[in-house]
């Protein structure tokens, strides 16, 4: 690839995500969107006349064999990943591909395996890794602002969109598990999930998702397509103070609370530590206004331009399939306790 010239890059889906890739894409400087494939010819009716320079077709295949063509996004319903990931690599093409990576670990082991064959980048869309108010969330923790972490607490609730593929533990957690992954750096022991089928017999609408990490530090997943409310929460409890990532509220979206239990050394008339809660103030720290999967776009393109070091990888691809697989079988248990492979 000629690091002089425009990244040439083909996308594959014009379904919810595959237009904002396209017009991100086009707009950034460096790159260029020449093909788009798309089973269903009729999406592609609005952006011919938006986008004239880009051809427009409906076999993927015309996308692969296209030497020209640097990268592909896989922008398409997640069942199909894996194997347009693996065609995409196999002719010799740079990856960027929706979340999840898979639908199942062993696909997603495949993935690496053959990006490590091909010597080519796999990037993996967690978009919110790419939030600045979580890498803002991410500096304050990793800095040691809130202590030893307790637990972690997200919501991610609206009324709808219900989907007819996935259930609402794969469709919305995968966001929230990346997050996890990514502020803590590391895997969780194990999961259980419980959920509720109240629309579609059979594909949960409401799911509670419980990660149990080393160290003693729990974490809770609350997503739901039946809340009166759009939630876009993330809790984080120290030992020192909390914090709270709102990704709705675009003017706080982070705020840090000088709030905790303090153990006194003196011995209260009941021989135990007295328990003192401390209320002080709280800060608000400036976020500087983003967007997110536009930030990710050039992220992508930074790394193919040497630039940058991979973020959000294969292997951090594989790591959320095996959560949410871990996940999937916990709600389908009724709940069970599984295990991750350590």
């Amino acid at each position: 690839m000629n690091t002089n010239s425009d990244i040439r890059i083909g996308l594959i889906g014009l379904g919810y995500w595959g237009p904002n890739y396209l017009r991100i894409f086009s707009q950034l400087p460096g790159s260029q969107v020449t093909a788009c494939a798309e089973k269903d010819l009729r999406k592609a009716a609005p952006f011919r006349r938006l986008f004239p320079g880009t051809n427009f077709y409906d076999d993927h295949r015309r996308l692969i064999d296209d030497p020209s063509i640097d990268a592909l996004v896989i922008a398409t319903p997640s069942r199909s990943h894996h194997a347009l990931a693996k065609e995409a690599l196999l002719a010799g093409k740079h990856v960027l591909v929706e979340k999840p990576m898979t639908v199942g670990p062993a696909e997603a082991r495949d993935i690496c395996r053959t990006a490590r064959l091909m010597r080519k980048v796999v990037m993996v869309g967690h978009t919110f890794l790419f939030n600045a108010g979580v890498q803002a969330l991410k500096h304050h923790i990793r800095s040691g602002l809130l202590g030893n972490l307790h637990y972690l607490h997200a919501e991610r609730t609206n009324l709808g969109p219900i989907r007819d593929d996935v259930n609402a533990l794969l469709d919305l957690a995968p966001h929230d598990v990346s997050i996890f992954l990514d502020l803590l750096g590391k895997m969780p022991r194990a999961v259980s999930a419980h959920g509720g089928s109240y629309v579609k017999t059979g594909r949960e609408d409401v799911v509670f998702l419980n990660l149990f990490f080393p160290g003693n530090v729990l974490a809770n997943i609350h997503v739901s397509w039946l809340d009166p409310r759009k939630v876009r929460r993330l809790t984080v409890i120290g030992s020192r103070k909390m914090a709270v990532f709102d990704d709705v509220d675009v003017s706080e979206t982070i705020k840090i609370y000088d709030k905790g239990v303090i153990k006194e050394k003196r011995y209260s008339n009941f021989g135990e530590f007295q328990m003192i809660l401390r209320d002080g103030d709280i800060l608000i720290p400036k976020v500087a206004l983003s967007e997110p999967l536009k930030n990710q776009c050039q992220y992508f393109i930074d790394v193919l331009r040497g630039r940058k070091p991979l973020l959000s990888g294969p292997e951090v691809g594989l790591r959320v399939v095996e959560v949410m697989d871990a996940a999937q079988r916990s709600l389908r248990a009724g709940g069970k306790t599984v295990a991750l492979r350590s």
